[in-house]
């Protein structure tokens, strides 16, 4: 590790007053590190995030016993973030084998802006993050022509990637979503929140994923119409063995019954774990029996 354990330079320049051995801090970090769980994004207040945090920020030795823990979900808010991590790439070859989460989103938190970073990130990093296994879009709004469609194609040089998601995203239509799916060959899990679509016209079969067959899970909540049907689409074509479903229609509660049982029917042929998740007004108790039984 690129440090001197011979000297302690606290952070903000003054001396260390840690009085652990090296070794035995850098167990302690390791430890905490370990109950990190990152089998979703994690978000900010993540106890064992924050504590990682907080103990970077000890001395100079601390910050370098985290600083490759805290580096594995790397955020993307712009093209000059892309930039910096691509020359930190440069500076620190190691890093590469690190980072194991990329997140792509708009400028702010919370709120959707183009993500025309996404075609620069997959052009400048292409082949150079070999441990990376999962891509995450979201507060985005993706509008036509500002991702290069032969800039998603270069996603395909991230063969670890076997995780997609797409969350507070708005598409200008699903075509855009079978497109980015297409270009990771290797995907296997794909989960969708909150994604509309500016243009509801459906995805023709003839344009649907290469890769559909290879999926085993999905996850697709509260979003439009016709995402919905792609994920029905792909579900057809594939073996998914978990399937988790989300539908929300204040208006019509018959209509998010009928939409949850496509999707439901979809997968009925290989699916081992089902979620179904319904927000509505009040359905019929028999209404929802009829249907989840239907299903099993």
């Amino acid at each position: 590790m690129d440090r001197d354990e011979s000297t302690s330079t606290a952070a903000s320049g003054g001396p260390s007053n840690s009085r652990l051995p090296v070794e035995v801090c850098e167990q302690i970090i390791d430890y905490i590190a370990a109950g990190w769980d990152m089998g979703y994004t994690v978000r900010k207040g993540e106890p064992h995030l924050s504590t990682l945090t907080s103990c970077a920020l000890v001395c100079q030795d601390w910050y370098y016993l985290t600083w490759y823990h805290l580096r594995q979900i790397i955020h993307l808010r712009d093209r000059k973030d892309v930039l910096s991590l691509s020359k930190t790439l440069r500076a620190k070859p190691r890093l590469r084998e690190v980072i194991r989460q990329i997140v792509i989103s708009g400028a702010f938190p919370g709120e959707c802006h183009p993500i025309r970073h996404l075609g620069t990130f997959a052009t400048m990093l292409a082949g150079k993050l070999p441990m990376l296994w999962r891509i995450t879009i979201e507060d985005a709004e993706w509008p036509t022509g500002s991702v290069r469609m032969e800039d998603i194609g270069y996603l395909a040089t991230f063969s670890s990637i076997n995780t997609l998601v797409v969350r507070n995203v708005i598409l200008s239509s699903a075509a855009q979503l079978s497109r980015l799916v297409s270009a990771l060959p290797w995907l296997r899990k794909l989960w969708c929140n909150s994604v509309s679509c500016l243009q509801e016209q459906q995805v023709s079969p003839a344009s649907l994923p290469l890769n559909s067959a290879n999926m085993e899970e999905m996850d697709v909540r509260w979003v439009a119409p016709a995402v919905e049907d792609l994920f029905a689409q792909i579900s057809r074509a594939s073996r998914v063995r978990e399937f988790n479903i989300g539908v929300d229609d204040q208006s019509d509660p018959s209509s998010a019954v009928s939409r949850s049982q496509t999707l439901l029917d979809a997968s009925s042929t290989s699916a081992e774990k089902v979620g179904l998740e319904i927000v509505s007004s009040p359905i019929i108790d028999g209404t929802i029996d009829a249907t989840v039984g239907k299903f099993y």
